[in-house]
Protein backbone atom coordinates (compact mmCIF):
# COMPACT_ATOMS: atom_id res chain seq x y z
CA UNK A 1 0.00 0.00 0.00
CA UNK A 2 1.13 3.59 -1.03
CA UNK A 3 0.67 6.69 0.81
CA UNK A 4 -0.05 9.36 -1.34
CA UNK A 5 2.46 12.56 -0.97
CA UNK A 6 0.95 15.32 -3.35
CA UNK A 7 2.79 18.79 -4.13
CA UNK A 8 1.21 21.15 -1.70
CA UNK A 9 2.47 18.39 0.71
CA UNK A 10 5.82 18.91 -0.37
CA UNK A 11 5.56 22.32 -0.86
CA UNK A 12 4.74 22.95 2.85
CA UNK A 13 7.53 20.57 4.00
CA UNK A 14 9.91 23.10 2.81
CA UNK A 15 8.24 26.79 3.26
CA UNK A 16 10.54 27.00 6.27
CA UNK A 17 13.33 27.20 4.26
CA UNK A 18 15.06 30.82 3.03
CA UNK A 19 18.14 31.24 1.08
CA UNK A 20 20.66 29.06 -0.48
CA UNK A 21 23.17 27.17 1.83
CA UNK A 22 21.46 26.38 4.59
CA UNK A 23 24.35 24.75 6.01
CA UNK A 24 27.76 27.00 6.27
CA UNK A 25 29.76 26.32 3.22
CA UNK A 26 32.31 28.16 0.86
CA UNK A 27 29.69 27.20 -2.07
CA UNK A 28 27.03 29.94 -3.05
CA UNK A 29 24.47 29.35 -5.91
CA UNK A 30 24.09 31.97 -8.38
CA UNK A 31 20.64 32.79 -6.32
CA UNK A 32 22.63 33.61 -3.31
CA UNK A 33 24.87 35.58 -5.84
CA UNK A 34 27.35 33.12 -6.39
CA UNK A 35 28.54 32.87 -10.04
CA UNK A 36 26.36 31.91 -13.08
CA UNK A 37 26.62 28.82 -14.33
CA UNK A 38 26.47 28.04 -17.98
CA UNK A 39 26.15 24.53 -20.30
CA UNK A 40 28.46 24.27 -23.10
CA UNK A 41 27.31 21.70 -25.71
CA UNK A 42 29.22 20.45 -28.64
CA UNK A 43 28.63 16.80 -30.85
CA UNK A 44 30.98 15.19 -28.89
CA UNK A 45 30.93 16.82 -25.24
CA UNK A 46 28.54 18.57 -22.62
CA UNK A 47 30.68 21.07 -20.35
CA UNK A 48 28.75 22.39 -17.23
CA UNK A 49 30.72 24.99 -15.34
CA UNK A 50 30.90 28.33 -13.69
CA UNK A 51 33.67 29.65 -15.40
CA UNK A 52 33.20 32.73 -17.59
CA UNK A 53 31.87 32.57 -21.12
CA UNK A 54 35.12 33.42 -22.70
CA UNK A 55 37.34 31.03 -20.48
CA UNK A 56 34.43 28.21 -20.65
CA UNK A 57 34.80 28.22 -24.53
CA UNK A 58 38.41 28.28 -24.47
CA UNK A 59 38.17 25.14 -22.22
CA UNK A 60 35.84 23.01 -24.42
CA UNK A 61 38.63 24.27 -27.25
CA UNK A 62 41.07 22.45 -25.35
CA UNK A 63 39.47 19.28 -24.46
CA UNK A 64 38.09 18.97 -28.01
CA UNK A 65 42.21 19.28 -29.76
CA UNK A 66 43.01 16.46 -27.04
CA UNK A 67 40.52 14.78 -28.32
CA UNK A 68 41.21 14.96 -32.05
CA UNK A 69 45.31 13.73 -30.91
CA UNK A 70 44.61 11.39 -29.32
CA UNK A 71 42.50 10.00 -32.03
CA UNK A 72 45.35 10.50 -34.10
CA UNK A 73 48.30 8.98 -31.85
CA UNK A 74 46.18 5.84 -31.08
CA UNK A 75 48.24 3.23 -32.45
CA UNK A 76 45.90 1.79 -35.16
CA UNK A 77 44.03 4.51 -34.80
CA UNK A 78 40.18 4.70 -33.74
CA UNK A 79 36.49 5.24 -34.67
CA UNK A 80 35.07 8.14 -33.56
CA UNK A 81 33.49 7.90 -30.02
CA UNK A 82 29.42 7.11 -30.80
CA UNK A 83 28.58 9.07 -27.18
CA UNK A 84 29.02 12.70 -25.94
CA UNK A 85 31.11 12.68 -22.46
CA UNK A 86 29.89 15.18 -19.77
CA UNK A 87 32.22 17.55 -18.37
CA UNK A 88 32.21 19.48 -14.97
CA UNK A 89 34.31 21.95 -14.38
CA UNK A 90 34.54 24.07 -11.22
CA UNK A 91 35.90 27.78 -11.75
CA UNK A 92 38.80 27.04 -8.68
CA UNK A 93 40.66 24.14 -7.07
CA UNK A 94 38.57 25.39 -3.60
CA UNK A 95 35.59 24.72 -5.04
CA UNK A 96 36.29 21.38 -6.86
CA UNK A 97 38.40 20.00 -3.70
CA UNK A 98 34.94 19.23 -1.43
CA UNK A 99 33.41 17.14 -4.17
CA UNK A 100 36.56 15.23 -5.02
CA UNK A 101 38.36 11.99 -4.12
CA UNK A 102 41.16 12.72 -0.89
CA UNK A 103 44.05 14.20 -2.89
CA UNK A 104 42.33 13.88 -6.56
CA UNK A 105 42.89 16.96 -8.93
CA UNK A 106 40.56 15.54 -11.29
CA UNK A 107 38.60 12.27 -12.02
CA UNK A 108 36.73 10.37 -14.48
CA UNK A 109 33.27 8.22 -13.98
CA UNK A 110 31.49 5.83 -16.01
CA UNK A 111 28.27 4.55 -14.05
CA UNK A 112 25.64 2.62 -14.96
CA UNK A 113 25.42 3.02 -18.78
CA UNK A 114 24.85 6.80 -19.18
CA UNK A 115 27.72 9.21 -20.33
CA UNK A 116 30.82 9.16 -19.20
CA UNK A 117 31.54 11.99 -16.44
CA UNK A 118 34.87 14.22 -16.18
CA UNK A 119 35.11 16.27 -12.97
CA UNK A 120 38.19 18.61 -13.20
CA UNK A 121 38.94 22.32 -11.84
CA UNK A 122 38.95 24.34 -14.79
CA UNK A 123 42.75 24.76 -15.08
CA UNK A 124 43.64 21.93 -17.08
CA UNK A 125 47.28 21.62 -15.75
CA UNK A 126 49.39 18.82 -16.92
CA UNK A 127 48.23 16.01 -14.52
CA UNK A 128 44.97 16.97 -15.57
CA UNK A 129 45.38 17.24 -19.31
CA UNK A 130 47.09 13.45 -18.90
CA UNK A 131 44.03 12.13 -17.40
CA UNK A 132 41.67 13.38 -19.21
CA UNK A 133 43.99 11.76 -22.54
CA UNK A 134 43.98 8.88 -20.46
CA UNK A 135 40.29 8.40 -20.16
CA UNK A 136 39.46 9.19 -23.34
CA UNK A 137 41.96 6.69 -25.16
CA UNK A 138 39.29 4.29 -22.89
CA UNK A 139 36.54 6.06 -24.51
CA UNK A 140 37.95 4.88 -28.01
CA UNK A 141 39.54 1.92 -27.65
CA UNK A 142 36.19 0.62 -25.78
CA UNK A 143 34.61 1.39 -29.82
CA UNK A 144 37.48 -0.24 -31.65
CA UNK A 145 37.84 -3.57 -30.07
CA UNK A 146 35.55 -6.19 -29.33
CA UNK A 147 38.66 -7.52 -26.10
CA UNK A 148 40.54 -5.44 -24.33
CA UNK A 149 42.68 -7.36 -21.63
CA UNK A 150 44.02 -5.04 -19.26
CA UNK A 151 47.36 -5.13 -19.73
CA UNK A 152 46.28 -3.70 -23.66
CA UNK A 153 43.76 -0.97 -22.49
CA UNK A 154 45.80 0.48 -19.55
CA UNK A 155 49.45 0.58 -21.28
CA UNK A 156 47.95 2.02 -24.54
CA UNK A 157 45.96 5.01 -22.59
CA UNK A 158 48.71 5.71 -20.22
CA UNK A 159 50.84 4.88 -23.70
CA UNK A 160 48.54 8.02 -24.85
CA UNK A 161 48.97 10.45 -21.49
CA UNK A 162 52.28 11.88 -23.02
CA UNK A 163 50.20 13.04 -25.93
CA UNK A 164 51.91 16.51 -27.21
CA UNK A 165 49.98 18.76 -29.79
CA UNK A 166 51.98 20.83 -32.43
CA UNK A 167 52.19 24.52 -32.41
CA UNK A 168 48.94 24.63 -35.29
CA UNK A 169 47.16 21.40 -33.44
CA UNK A 170 47.71 19.13 -36.90
CA UNK A 171 50.82 17.00 -35.66
CA UNK A 172 51.03 15.25 -32.38
CA UNK A 173 53.76 13.38 -30.40
CA UNK A 174 53.62 10.44 -28.39
CA UNK A 175 55.80 7.78 -26.21
CA UNK A 176 57.20 9.42 -23.64
CA UNK A 177 55.42 8.53 -19.96
CA UNK A 178 55.23 10.52 -16.85
CA UNK A 179 58.68 10.95 -14.79
CA UNK A 180 56.45 8.80 -12.28
CA UNK A 181 55.37 5.93 -15.36
CA UNK A 182 58.88 5.71 -16.20
CA UNK A 183 60.61 5.79 -12.97
CA UNK A 184 58.03 3.07 -11.57
CA UNK A 185 58.55 0.89 -15.12
CA UNK A 186 62.75 0.80 -14.41
CA UNK A 187 62.81 0.18 -10.54
CA UNK A 188 59.05 -1.95 -10.04
CA UNK A 189 58.13 -3.59 -13.38
CA UNK A 190 55.73 -6.05 -12.93
CA UNK A 191 56.68 -9.72 -14.46
CA UNK A 192 54.86 -10.13 -17.59
CA UNK A 193 53.19 -13.49 -16.46
CA UNK A 194 51.40 -11.39 -13.75
CA UNK A 195 50.65 -8.94 -16.12
CA UNK A 196 49.00 -11.08 -18.86
CA UNK A 197 46.68 -11.91 -16.51
CA UNK A 198 46.13 -8.82 -14.27
CA UNK A 199 41.90 -7.98 -14.14
CA UNK A 200 42.66 -5.17 -12.22
CA UNK A 201 41.37 -7.55 -8.51
CA UNK A 202 44.18 -6.92 -5.70
CA UNK A 203 47.46 -8.49 -6.51
CA UNK A 204 51.32 -9.00 -5.66
CA UNK A 205 52.17 -5.26 -6.57
CA UNK A 206 50.59 -1.75 -5.87
CA UNK A 207 48.45 -0.89 -8.61
CA UNK A 208 50.75 1.76 -10.10
CA UNK A 209 53.21 -0.54 -10.67
CA UNK A 210 50.62 -2.71 -13.27
CA UNK A 211 50.19 0.75 -14.67
CA UNK A 212 53.61 1.21 -15.35
CA UNK A 213 54.78 -2.25 -16.70
CA UNK A 214 51.40 -2.21 -18.79
CA UNK A 215 53.05 1.13 -20.88
CA UNK A 216 56.45 -0.32 -21.12
CA UNK A 217 55.22 -3.55 -22.75
CA UNK A 218 53.24 -1.29 -24.80
CA UNK A 219 55.51 0.90 -25.74
CA UNK A 220 58.32 -2.23 -26.86
CA UNK A 221 55.99 -3.85 -29.15
CA UNK A 222 54.62 -0.20 -30.57
CA UNK A 223 58.13 0.94 -31.05
CA UNK A 224 60.44 -2.65 -31.23
CA UNK A 225 57.98 -4.84 -32.32
CA UNK A 226 55.04 -3.13 -34.86
CA UNK A 227 53.93 -6.28 -36.70
CA UNK A 228 53.53 -8.04 -33.83
CA UNK A 229 51.44 -5.66 -32.11
CA UNK A 230 49.24 -5.47 -35.32
CA UNK A 231 48.69 -8.73 -35.27
CA UNK A 232 47.48 -8.50 -31.29
CA UNK A 233 45.20 -5.47 -32.23
CA UNK A 234 43.75 -7.63 -35.39
CA UNK A 235 42.55 -10.19 -33.14
CA UNK A 236 41.14 -8.33 -30.15
CA UNK A 237 38.48 -5.85 -33.01
CA UNK A 238 37.41 -9.29 -33.99
CA UNK A 239 36.82 -10.06 -30.57
CA UNK A 240 39.46 -12.95 -30.40
CA UNK A 241 40.45 -14.51 -27.20
CA UNK A 242 43.73 -12.67 -25.75
CA UNK A 243 45.69 -15.86 -25.42
CA UNK A 244 45.17 -16.86 -29.12
CA UNK A 245 46.37 -13.38 -30.19
CA UNK A 246 49.15 -12.87 -27.53
CA UNK A 247 50.39 -16.56 -28.84
CA UNK A 248 49.99 -16.08 -32.95
CA UNK A 249 51.89 -12.44 -33.17
CA UNK A 250 55.16 -13.92 -30.21
CA UNK A 251 55.11 -17.40 -30.81
CA UNK A 252 58.81 -17.28 -29.40
CA UNK A 253 57.08 -15.78 -25.48
CA UNK A 254 54.70 -18.49 -25.38
CA UNK A 255 53.78 -17.93 -21.94
CA UNK A 256 52.77 -22.40 -22.06
CA UNK A 257 56.60 -22.58 -23.14
CA UNK A 258 58.60 -22.63 -19.67
CA UNK A 259 61.33 -19.63 -19.23
CA UNK A 260 59.85 -17.76 -22.36
CA UNK A 261 57.95 -14.94 -20.44
CA UNK A 262 61.30 -14.73 -17.81
CA UNK A 263 63.43 -13.98 -21.00
CA UNK A 264 60.56 -10.78 -22.25
CA UNK A 265 61.32 -9.61 -18.73
CA UNK A 266 65.30 -9.58 -19.34
CA UNK A 267 64.28 -7.99 -22.92
CA UNK A 268 61.57 -5.45 -21.47
CA UNK A 269 64.41 -4.53 -18.43
CA UNK A 270 66.78 -3.66 -20.98
CA UNK A 271 64.90 -2.04 -23.41
CA UNK A 272 63.22 0.32 -20.55
CA UNK A 273 67.22 1.74 -20.24
CA UNK A 274 67.82 2.66 -23.63
CA UNK A 275 66.84 5.46 -25.65
CA UNK A 276 63.27 5.53 -25.89
CA UNK A 277 61.46 6.65 -29.25
CA UNK A 278 58.56 8.09 -30.03
CA UNK A 279 55.99 8.73 -32.75
CA UNK A 280 55.01 11.84 -34.59
CA UNK A 281 51.51 11.78 -36.83
CA UNK A 282 48.88 14.04 -38.34
CA UNK A 283 46.09 15.27 -36.44
CA UNK A 284 43.02 16.60 -37.39
CA UNK A 285 42.99 20.38 -36.97
CA UNK A 286 40.70 22.02 -34.68
CA UNK A 287 40.60 25.39 -35.57
CA UNK A 288 37.02 26.74 -34.46
CA UNK A 289 34.98 24.03 -31.93
CA UNK A 290 31.33 25.08 -32.14
CA UNK A 291 28.83 24.67 -29.33
CA UNK A 292 25.41 25.69 -28.11
CA UNK A 293 25.71 27.76 -24.88
CA UNK A 294 22.98 27.92 -22.49
CA UNK A 295 22.69 29.25 -18.41
CA UNK A 296 22.32 26.61 -16.17
CA UNK A 297 19.21 27.27 -13.78
CA UNK A 298 20.21 27.10 -10.21
CA UNK A 299 18.30 24.28 -9.29
CA UNK A 300 20.14 22.52 -12.10
CA UNK A 301 23.32 24.22 -10.61
CA UNK A 302 22.35 21.59 -7.32
CA UNK A 303 21.63 19.08 -9.27
CA UNK A 304 25.25 18.86 -10.79
CA UNK A 305 26.47 18.78 -7.02
CA UNK A 306 24.00 15.92 -6.32
CA UNK A 307 24.89 14.08 -9.31
CA UNK A 308 28.45 13.59 -8.11
CA UNK A 309 27.97 13.85 -4.28
CA UNK A 310 28.92 10.23 -3.47
CA UNK A 311 32.84 11.40 -4.39
CA UNK A 312 33.66 13.95 -2.50
CA UNK A 313 36.23 12.87 0.52
CA UNK A 314 34.58 14.01 3.48
CA UNK A 315 30.72 14.18 3.23
CA UNK A 316 26.97 13.86 5.63
CA UNK A 317 23.82 13.51 5.64
CA UNK A 318 22.72 17.00 7.10
CA UNK A 319 25.17 18.62 4.02
CA UNK A 320 23.28 16.67 1.51
CA UNK A 321 19.91 17.36 2.98
CA UNK A 322 20.88 21.09 2.64
CA UNK A 323 21.48 20.58 -0.78
CA UNK A 324 18.34 18.55 -1.56
CA UNK A 325 16.71 21.19 0.31
CA UNK A 326 18.30 23.99 -1.61
CA UNK A 327 17.44 22.87 -4.22
CA UNK A 328 13.68 22.37 -3.20
CA UNK A 329 13.30 25.75 -2.54
CA UNK A 330 13.90 26.49 -6.22
CA UNK A 331 12.03 23.17 -7.78
CA UNK A 332 9.67 21.80 -5.49
CA UNK A 333 9.24 19.01 -8.84
CA UNK A 334 13.12 18.62 -9.12
CA UNK A 335 13.32 14.85 -10.04
CA UNK A 336 16.88 14.69 -8.65
CA UNK A 337 16.29 16.36 -5.82
CA UNK A 338 12.84 14.06 -5.19
CA UNK A 339 14.65 11.44 -5.74
CA UNK A 340 17.05 12.21 -3.30
CA UNK A 341 14.47 12.89 -0.49
CA UNK A 342 12.52 9.70 -1.35
CA UNK A 343 16.08 7.78 -0.29
CA UNK A 344 16.70 10.14 2.51
CA UNK A 345 13.84 9.97 4.22
CA UNK A 346 12.34 6.39 3.33
CA UNK A 347 9.42 8.02 1.61
CA UNK A 348 7.13 6.14 -1.07
CA UNK A 349 8.85 7.36 -4.11
CA UNK A 350 6.06 6.68 -6.32
CA UNK A 351 4.12 9.82 -5.48
CA UNK A 352 7.57 12.01 -5.61
CA UNK A 353 7.77 10.57 -8.98
CA UNK A 354 4.93 11.85 -10.57
CA UNK A 355 5.47 15.39 -9.16
CA UNK A 356 8.51 15.37 -10.70
CA UNK A 357 6.82 14.19 -13.76
CA UNK A 358 4.04 16.66 -13.16
CA UNK A 359 6.49 19.75 -12.88
CA UNK A 360 9.21 18.42 -15.84
CA UNK A 361 7.02 16.40 -18.81
CA UNK A 362 9.55 17.08 -21.10
CA UNK A 363 12.87 16.08 -18.72
CA UNK A 364 13.91 12.11 -19.11
CA UNK A 365 15.39 11.85 -15.63
CA UNK A 366 11.39 12.32 -14.02
CA UNK A 367 10.34 9.27 -16.28
CA UNK A 368 13.30 7.48 -15.52
CA UNK A 369 12.62 8.14 -11.39
CA UNK A 370 8.77 6.97 -12.26
CA UNK A 371 9.50 3.80 -13.96
CA UNK A 372 12.25 3.13 -11.15
CA UNK A 373 9.32 3.57 -8.39
CA UNK A 374 6.75 1.38 -10.09
CA UNK A 375 8.01 -1.77 -9.01
CA UNK A 376 4.80 -3.95 -8.79
CA UNK A 377 4.43 -6.54 -10.96
CA UNK A 378 0.65 -4.73 -11.43
CA UNK A 379 2.55 -1.71 -13.06
CA UNK A 380 4.58 -3.40 -15.80
CA UNK A 381 2.39 -1.27 -18.92
CA UNK A 382 2.67 2.07 -17.16
CA UNK A 383 6.48 1.25 -15.99
CA UNK A 384 7.43 0.79 -19.95
CA UNK A 385 5.82 3.63 -20.99
CA UNK A 386 8.13 6.15 -18.64
CA UNK A 387 10.98 4.02 -19.97
CA UNK A 388 9.34 4.35 -23.82
CA UNK A 389 9.30 8.50 -22.72
CA UNK A 390 12.58 8.79 -21.32
CA UNK A 391 14.06 7.45 -24.28
CA UNK A 392 12.10 9.82 -26.69
CA UNK A 393 13.53 12.64 -24.66
CA UNK A 394 17.09 11.58 -24.01
CA UNK A 395 17.71 9.59 -27.48
CA UNK A 396 21.89 9.64 -27.03
CA UNK A 397 21.79 8.19 -23.41
CA UNK A 398 22.95 4.69 -23.69
CA UNK A 399 21.29 4.50 -19.82
CA UNK A 400 17.91 5.20 -21.81
CA UNK A 401 18.55 2.29 -24.34
CA UNK A 402 19.22 -0.31 -21.59
CA UNK A 403 16.35 0.29 -19.35
CA UNK A 404 13.77 0.05 -22.04
CA UNK A 405 15.40 -2.93 -23.04
CA UNK A 406 15.82 -4.67 -19.74
CA UNK A 407 11.87 -3.57 -19.14
CA UNK A 408 10.83 -5.48 -22.55
CA UNK A 409 13.23 -8.61 -21.56
CA UNK A 410 11.58 -8.86 -18.01
CA UNK A 411 8.38 -9.11 -19.75
CA UNK A 412 9.23 -11.59 -22.48
CA UNK A 413 9.81 -9.92 -25.35
CA UNK A 414 14.04 -10.00 -26.01
CA UNK A 415 13.48 -9.62 -29.47
CA UNK A 416 12.16 -6.61 -29.46
CA UNK A 417 14.64 -5.70 -26.21
CA UNK A 418 17.37 -6.91 -29.16
CA UNK A 419 17.57 -3.41 -30.79
CA UNK A 420 17.77 -1.05 -27.80
CA UNK A 421 20.21 -3.12 -25.79
CA UNK A 422 22.66 -3.23 -29.25
CA UNK A 423 22.65 0.61 -29.63
CA UNK A 424 23.27 0.76 -25.35
CA UNK A 425 26.36 -0.87 -26.41
CA UNK A 426 27.12 0.52 -29.44
CA UNK A 427 27.01 4.34 -27.07
CA UNK A 428 28.11 2.51 -24.06
CA UNK A 429 30.83 -0.60 -25.57
CA UNK A 430 33.10 0.46 -22.09
CA UNK A 431 30.00 -0.29 -19.56
CA UNK A 432 29.73 -3.46 -18.11
CA UNK A 433 26.50 -3.47 -17.05
CA UNK A 434 25.03 -2.26 -20.53
CA UNK A 435 27.15 -5.12 -22.16
CA UNK A 436 25.81 -7.75 -19.29
CA UNK A 437 22.45 -6.63 -20.41
CA UNK A 438 23.48 -7.22 -24.24
CA UNK A 439 25.00 -10.94 -23.55
CA UNK A 440 21.68 -11.41 -21.35
CA UNK A 441 18.99 -10.90 -24.35
CA UNK A 442 21.66 -12.47 -26.50
CA UNK A 443 21.01 -15.65 -24.56
CA UNK A 444 17.31 -15.52 -23.94
CA UNK A 445 17.47 -15.36 -28.00
CA UNK A 446 19.49 -18.56 -28.10
CA UNK A 447 22.59 -16.69 -30.02
CA UNK A 448 25.30 -18.39 -27.60
CA UNK A 449 28.80 -17.72 -29.54
CA UNK A 450 27.20 -13.76 -29.61
CA UNK A 451 26.04 -14.04 -26.15
CA UNK A 452 29.57 -15.48 -24.83
CA UNK A 453 31.41 -12.92 -26.89
CA UNK A 454 29.34 -9.75 -25.18
CA UNK A 455 29.98 -11.92 -21.86
CA UNK A 456 33.60 -11.69 -22.32
CA UNK A 457 33.61 -8.15 -23.36
CA UNK A 458 31.37 -6.97 -20.31
CA UNK A 459 34.11 -8.98 -18.07
CA UNK A 460 37.10 -7.08 -19.29
CA UNK A 461 35.10 -3.83 -18.58
CA UNK A 462 34.96 -3.87 -15.27
CA UNK A 463 36.05 -1.67 -13.43
CA UNK A 464 39.65 -1.75 -11.72
CA UNK A 465 37.81 -0.45 -8.34
CA UNK A 466 35.24 -3.77 -8.72
CA UNK A 467 35.81 -5.84 -5.01
CA UNK A 468 36.07 -9.93 -6.00
CA UNK A 469 32.59 -10.35 -4.58
CA UNK A 470 31.73 -7.84 -7.77
CA UNK A 471 33.34 -9.87 -9.83
CA UNK A 472 32.20 -13.02 -8.76
CA UNK A 473 28.41 -12.02 -9.12
CA UNK A 474 28.08 -10.80 -12.63
CA UNK A 475 30.34 -13.78 -13.32
CA UNK A 476 28.61 -16.11 -12.17
CA UNK A 477 25.33 -14.77 -13.50
CA UNK A 478 27.05 -14.42 -16.92
CA UNK A 479 27.91 -18.01 -17.14
CA UNK A 480 24.98 -19.07 -15.91
CA UNK A 481 22.60 -17.09 -18.92
CA UNK A 482 25.28 -18.50 -21.50
CA UNK A 483 25.00 -22.07 -19.88
CA UNK A 484 21.44 -21.95 -20.13
CA UNK A 485 21.64 -20.75 -23.38
CA UNK A 486 23.74 -23.54 -24.66
CA UNK A 487 20.93 -25.85 -23.08
CA UNK A 488 18.19 -24.05 -25.46
CA UNK A 489 16.66 -20.94 -24.52
CA UNK A 490 13.35 -20.78 -22.85
CA UNK A 491 10.23 -19.53 -25.25
CA UNK A 492 8.18 -16.37 -24.27
CA UNK A 493 6.26 -13.99 -25.68
CA UNK A 494 8.20 -12.61 -28.20
CA UNK A 495 11.24 -15.09 -28.30
CA UNK A 496 12.72 -16.03 -31.23
CA UNK A 497 15.71 -14.73 -33.39
CA UNK A 498 14.40 -11.65 -35.08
Amino acid sequence: MRVGMGGRAISIAFAALTGCATVPRTFQCPTAGGPPWRQLASERFILRTDLAAVEAGELLGRVERLRAAVVAGLPGGAPEPSGRVEIIAFRTLEEFRPFAPENALGYYVRYEGGPPRIVVPGELGPWQRAMLAHELSHDLLAGAYKRQPRWFAEGLAVYMESVEEGAQGTRVTVGMPSKLRFERARKSSVPVRELLVWDGTPALHPGVDYYASAWLLVHWLVHARPEAFAEIRRHLVQGGEPEVAWRTALPEYDPASEGSLERLDAVLAAYVKGKLGTSTRDAEAVPVVGYFEQPLATPEVHAVRLAIWQFRAKKTEAELRSEVRETLEEDGSHPIALEYLGVLDRQDPAPLARLAVAGHPADARAYTFLARSLTGPEDGSEREAAYRRALALSPRNPAAYLNLGQELRASGRPAEALPLVRQAAHLAPWSTQVLAGYAAVLADLGRCDEADAAERSAMDAMPERSTGEERRNIQERLRSLTGQCRAGPAAGPGGGAP
